[in-house]
């Protein structure tokens, strides 16, 4: 143990005795911690340490409760101290590699929730969270492997099944990842996420019919899924139905303007039916959230010029590089177009 680590656990444990057994505070700041009361939880796991130092049980929940308080340096600490006492215990060991992903150290967060798998082959959440883990830095052929463990030991598992049709959808096998979404809900239909990617993955072997439908169930268990309303007014539009497809393109610009998606989709939406003048309004919205390229800004260059209105962009893109951090990678490229604009 480091000299940091033995100052930090001795100011811990060497002040007062407590009054009462260690069981007795551990079981308190079990109760605390799942009240979230996180202070009275530390205090709790604290008391507990002062009176059996040799347990690890309060180290690795103080573990938690700190990472919950957002004080990871006191996280890790604590998790380190509960490990150095009981090297092998699954659960801190993956509560350790969790933090690890959460101070930007990957390669440690996989060794140890190896550790945690090798500690107990039969606990399925360090699988969950190394094949979480591979799939954020699109390891995709890493994560599958674990996944396909989990369901040999829980076939019913909806995560797994999940996660494992996302990639498959990714890896051009839609019809495999139709299955595992399937399976997924079989065990629970209450999962708008899994009737999305559902439907997406319908999309993807082009059955129209059922991806309309497994997204309007996604809609109808979560009204505010942002990817299942955008997806279905993509189907919408390409069907036909541009009231519809219009209605929840707007309602996802209301429920999250920030997101670039909606703007631009309703502006192909308009495009397409030749409003120009609401279609360029949207592009100017995307322009202004998402980095840019070319080829979309010379898009709505052309519509503000079917418009009339290519002087109004002009002014909305300068005003845009005076007000924009310099950083930013889209000033670059407006800068751009603005003088292919002005010798145009």
């Amino acid at each position: 143990m480091s000299k940091k680590q033995s100052q930090w656990f001795e100011n811990i444990y060497m002040n007062d005795k407590p009054e009462k057994d260690s069981n007795y505070y551990y079981e308190l700041g079990i109760r605390e911690l799942d009240s979230g009361h996180i202070d009275k939880a530390i205090s709790a796991f604290k008391k507990a340490i002062k009176s059996n130092p040799r347990d690890p049980r309060p180290y690795s929940n103080l573990g938690i409760a700190y990472e919950l308080a957002r004080n990871f340096e006191k996280a890790r600490l604590a998790y380190e101290k509960a490990i150095e006492i009981n090297p092998r215990n699954p659960s801190t060991l993956n509560n350790l590699a969790g933090l690890s992903v959460s101070e930007g150290r990957p390669d440690a967060a996989v060794l140890l929730y190896e550790s945690a798998i090798t500690s107990d082959p039969m606990f399925i959440e360090p699988y969950l969270n190394i094949a979480r883990l591979f799939m954020e830095i699109n390891s995709f052929g890493m994560a599958e492997p674990y996944l396909k463990k989990i369901l040999e030991m829980d076939p019913g598992n909806i995560e797994a099944h999940n996660i494992l049709g996302i990639i498959m959808n990714l890896t051009n096998r839609s019809e495999d990842a139709v299955s595992h979404f399937q399976e997924a809900l079989r065990n629970d239909a209450n999962q708008p996420a899994v009737f999305s990617n559902l439907g997406t993955a319908f999309r993807d072997i082009d059955d129209k019919k059922r991806a309309i439908l497994a997204f309007e169930k996604a809609i109808e268990l979560n009204p505010e899924n942002l990817t299942a309303l955008n997806n279905l007014g993509l189907l919408y539009r390409e069907t036909g139905k541009f009231d519809k497809a219009e209605e929840l393109f707007r309602y996802s610009i209301e429920l999250a303007p920030e997101n670039p998606f909606p703007h631009f989709n309703l502006a192909e939406l308009y495009i397409h039916l030749g409003e120009y003048g609401k279609a360029l309004d949207n592009l100017k919205n995307y322009i202004l959230l998402v980095p840019l390229d070319m080829d979309i800004l010379y898009k709505t260059a052309g519509i503000a010029r079917m418009e009339n209105r290519l002087g109004e962009l002009k002014a909305d893109m300068a005003r845009f590089i005076r007000e924009a951090d310099t950083a930013d990678a889209r000033v670059a490229v407006v800068r751009q177009w603005l003088e292919s604009a002005e010798n145009s």
